[in-house]
């Protein structure tokens, strides 16, 4: 890909602040998997993706990074963490949950948005 050595805009940089908030909060491998691709688009390389995880989450964030890379992960966000799962969603909560889906078909600033505790 590239050899950029270090990050060269705010939105670069924004996106790896918003992977490192994802990776604290066990959000989604897909959410992970989307700000990464933002990061390749712009000509970072997995390997420095990999080393500045590391240094901002720590080992259990860039171990997950890694297997998200390697396509070794199955299941949602728990797989690679070994954090417990949730309860599931009440009927009333899950249906809430579906209408909000149904309702907002957001890109990646609205996903980034959820990260910090909206819906």
């Amino acid at each position: 890909m590239s050899d950029k050595k270090e990050v060269q805009t705010m939105w670069s940089e924004s996106l790896l602040e918003h992977l490192y908030l994802a990776l604290k909060k066990n959000k989604e491998n897909e959410l992970i998997l989307e700000l990464i691709e933002e990061l390749r688009a712009k000509e970072y390389d997995d390997e420095f993706i990999i080393q500045k995880v590391t240094m901002k989450v720590g080992a259990t964030g860039a171990a997950r990074v890694t297997a998200l890379l390697s396509g070794k992960t199955v299941g949602g966000s728990n797989a690679v963490s070994g954090a417990p799962a949730e309860k599931p969603l009440s009927k009333a909560d899950q249906a809430r949950a579906n209408a909000a889906k149904k309702k907002s078909k957001e890109g990646l600033v609205g996903k980034i948005k959820g990260i910090f505790g909206g819906s």
